[in-house]
């Protein structure tokens, strides 16, 4: 059915109208929360100028808590987006199943960074209305109820490798997938015949999370196989995670906390899995702002099955650890009776006005400038 130009304006108006104030509350991709950040700070892009933040993690775009007070391009009043990067998974859940999340309350917004996760009063426990996700429900798993969600681009991964023994810089599907049953010999990635005395662990994202889906997926490992990961400290020491042993189907619950790790040398620490002897090493995999950080702290990049990072190497296919990024809503979010949150959605998944206009190019591109795509993690790309 066709709607009268004239008809449709004054919907917009009323829509536009409503918009007066209020909080909306977002969850989801780790990976995307610098890109979420710039569109925030953006004016025209969800605020009409640029809004107070108050961020708690004390890394500006890289917090874990957000929050973001200003006046939403055609609306009145204050509005604020609140934002706590759960992880991908998670952040489905949160709003197919109604969970609540710990988002930084009224009271603490000052517009400053502070350090730590907000507590006691400066803490305010919610449903969640939207969450960012690197990849399809389809793929997730929350699978029902069945979410309105938006593809808005390909969000980008890396694999690094920390300071430990194994000096290499490239890792394959195959390696990896054994270094998930548990550790891999340094054998398997050396070629190195003697090398059967230390081993090569995964620190990876616990099951919230979308890159680990994408890691998982793109390796054929399998997106909902329980594998095997460790963590360290910031000495190199494995972790006893929770007192139930050095190494399971665990994982760090940030991108961030993971990429704060893998610049510290393992080649004098006890490998406490395998030879409770000294030395072992690690790889991980990230979204390409946490590898960032993880390679200033000392970190090695590793290409991936013999093709480096690149964005043309992305946009062509070659390079496949990438995922589809989404935006999702819950389904009580509607114009009529939320029209803060269904305008922050509507603002951020617009073609042309939207993320894809944030996008970076490099740790997110838009979808037309890509020339591969595949429907989620566990297919090859397919050059177009």
């Amino acid at each position: 059915m066709k709607i009268n130009k004239s008809i449709l304006a004054v919907l917009l108006g009323l829509s536009v109208a409503s918009l007066q104030a209020g909080d909306v509350f977002m969850s989801g991709s780790t990976a995307m929360r610098a890109v979420i950040y710039n569109a925030l700070m953006t004016p025209n892009v969800v605020f009409g100028s640029a809004p107070t933040f108050t961020g708690y993690g004390g890394k500006g775009n890289g917090d874990t808590y957000m929050a973001f007070s200003g006046t939403l391009v055609g609306g009145s009043g204050t509005t604020v987006v609140k934002c706590y990067w759960s992880g991908s998974e998670a952040g489905i859940q949160d709003i197919a199943l109604g969970n609540s999340e710990t988002f930084i309350a009224d009271g603490a917004l000052n517009g400053q960074d502070n350090a730590g996760t907000p507590a006691g009063a400066a803490a305010q426990t919610t449903t969640v209305n939207l969450a960012m996700a690197d990849n399809a429900q389809t793929y997730s798993r929350t699978k029902t109820p069945s979410l309105t969600g938006t593809e808005v681009g390909i969000v980008t991964f890396k694999w690094v490798r920390n300071p430990g023994l194994w000096t290499g810089t490239n890792v394959t599907d195959s390696q990896i997938r054994q270094a998930f049953s548990g550790a891999a010999p340094l054998a398997v990635f050396s070629g190195n015949n003697g090398d059967t005395n230390s081993f090569v662990y995964v620190e990876g994202r616990d099951t919230s999370s979308g890159t680990r889906v994408n890691a998982l997926g793109d390796t054929g490992e399998g997106i909902l196989t329980s594998i095997n990961q460790i963590e360290t400290d910031s000495n190199g020491n494995m972790v006893n995670v929770a007192g139930q042993g050095y190494f399971g189907n665990t994982g760090f619950s940030s991108g961030g906390s993971l990429a704060a790790v893998m610049g510290v040398s393992t080649t004098t620490t006890i490998d406490h899995v395998n030879t409770g002897t000294a030395g072992f090493s690690t790889i991980a995999y990230l979204g390409y702002n946490d590898a960032k950080t993880a390679l200033g702290d000392g970190a090695v990049e590793c290409s991936y099955d013999g093709v480096p990072f690149s964005t043309n190497n992305i946009i062509n296919g070659t390079y496949s650890f990438w995922g589809n990024e989404y935006i999702y809503k819950a389904n009580n979010v509607t114009s009529g009776g939320t029209p803060e949150a269904y305008a922050v959605y509507s603002s951020l998944a617009s073609i042309g006005k939207g993320l894809d206009t944030i996008f970076d190019g490099v740790s997110a591109i838009p979808l037309d400038a890509m020339h591969s795509s595949r429907p989620g993690p566990t297919g090859d790309p397919a050059h177009y």
